[in-house]
């Protein structure tokens, strides 16, 4: 298959095509897994020995990317690999990288391969030529992302051979919860830190973005002129669509509280319309391939402004519909007439950001708050004339930022081992009964916990 890109796409993958670390910002539903696919068409194409590692944050997204993307469009020319937690073959990871063009793994995947030793499951970072990161807003604080991103900004300290360029997507970068514009740029500059962004955050064309806000406007204020906030459930049972829509597809429901992969099926069905109504907990809204819907319907659900610009990117039917079930003036319209203003205040961030001339940029990732205020919080000691000078380097930001992770690291294990394992009780926190010691725990593959104790149960 042709893999086209639309005029917008193609002017958000100009840096990433220059070889340049970038960030594509679009919308959900704008396209921007498509345009990682031609990025990494290009890249494959052009560079000598590339090998291009595509990381997810969440399993059922590896099938999904392999399946729906860059299967069809790379893999007749190139060997592919998905690999995720549910895979036979996570064990020779390292193999199957060397053995590939493309690996799309979850993140927890390449982080286990990076620190285990052993030949056929070891990988190094610099075995790669591209790395893309999928929802790269996620990489904050102790997040998987940001611990590879930390060894990539280690090795780069430390020069230690040719590390992959970055490609990061998201939805939104956020505002980090913050509510002036200052902190939220600061923020996004944050993000750029994290992927190791040189230059100016990338977004969509201004006309293709300005085209779906004013849509998107549109549609919440007549929704909002329709609904009035849909008072109560029961009082607007009789009044609302949504729920007449529930009560007569009720038999044919099924919940996604399912295993992986009949969560893969289920998905599938409503996709081919087989199921018209889908019925999830919050792991609907980042990610997952689901068709354009008529009608997305939050019910009581707290979450920020990027959960809810992904919610209602959903809706992108014609004359489709987002809605809010809540009580008038109740907490859960609070936040979504907050996180409104939140997702206005990104785009305006991201403006500024987009607006900075190279050296501004890195001017101003150097003097960072944020960055600052991090460091203080490891207590590590930074010399005050490397902070007072304005025209500091990022290579010297990242020289803190390495050794302030290598201070948090050892405190951390400092902590781990104050205690014994049989030292340490765990009580329900509902009644406070003794459940188990830490004698009773194992850890698996590095990731999962697990009770061994039989009488746990």
């Amino acid at each position: 298959m042709d893999c086209n890109l639309r005029p917008y796409q193609e002017e958000v993958v100009q840096a990433a095509l220059r070889g340049e670390n970038s960030i594509i910002w679009m919308p959900t539903g704008g396209g921007k897994t498509r345009a990682a696919v031609y990025v990494t068409k290009k890249h494959l194409e052009t560079t000598v020995n590339a090998k291009v590692a595509v990381l997810v944050n969440k399993v059922h997204l590896v099938d999904q990317h392999f399946a729906k993307e860059f299967k069809p469009y790379l893999g007749s020319t190139y060997k592919i690999t998905a690999i995720s937690g549910d895979s036979n073959e996570k064990d020779l990871f390292g193999c199957l990288v060397k053995a590939s063009d493309l690996v799309i793994c979850t993140a927890q995947i390449l982080e286990n391969a990076l620190i285990n030793m052993e030949e056929e499951k070891h990988v190094e970072l610099t075995d790669f030529t591209l790395l893309v990161i999928d929802e790269c807003h996620h990489t904050q604080k102790e997040s998987v992302y940001n611990k590879i991103m930390g060894r990539y900004v280690e090795k780069k300290v430390r020069k230690e051979g040719n590390l992959p360029q970055i490609l990061g997507l998201t939805a939104s970068p956020g505002t980090g919860g913050n509510k002036q514009l200052d902190k939220a740029v600061e923020h996004v500059l944050q993000v750029c830190l994290n992927v190791h962004i040189k230059t100016c955050l990338i977004k969509e064309s201004k006309q293709h973005n300005n085209r779906k806000q004013t849509e998107a406007f549109k549609l919440i204020e007549e929704n909002r002129k329709q609904t009035e906030a849909f008072k109560l459930i029961e009082e607007n049972r009789k009044q609302t669509e949504a729920f007449k829509l529930i009560e007569e597809n009720r038999k044919q429901t099924e919940a996604l509280k399912l295993r992986s992969n009949e969560q893969k099926e289920t998905i599938k069905h409503f996709r081919k319309g087989i199921l018209n109504l889908l019925i999830s907990t919050s792991v609907a809204e980042e990610g997952l391939d689901i068709p354009e819907c008529n009608l997305v319907v939050r019910y009581g659900l707290l979450t920020n402004e990027i959960a809810q610009q992904q919610a209602s990117g959903r809706a992108r039917a014609m004359n489709s519909v987002y809605s809010v079930v809540a009580e008038e003036g109740g907490r859960e319209i609070r936040r979504e007439l907050t996180n409104e203003y939140l997702e206005s205040l990104t785009a305006k961030a991201i403006d500024q950001v987009q607006q900075m001339s190279p050296r501004e940029f890195r001017l101003k990732v150097c003097n960072s708050r944020q960055i600052i205020e991090k460091l203080e919080v490891f207590r590590f000691q930074i010399p005050k004339k490397l902070l007072s000078l304005y025209s500091c380097q990022i290579s010297e930001l990242q020289q803190i930022t390495v050794m302030s992770r290598i201070q948090a690291e050892k405190k951390k294990d400092e902590r781990e081992q104050r205690y014994s394992p049989g030292q340490v009780q765990f009580q329900c926190r509902g009644c406070f009964l003794p459940v188990c010691s830490g004698e009773d725990l194992r850890k698996i593959e590095n990731t999962h916990h697990v009770n061994i104790n039989p009488e746990f149960e």
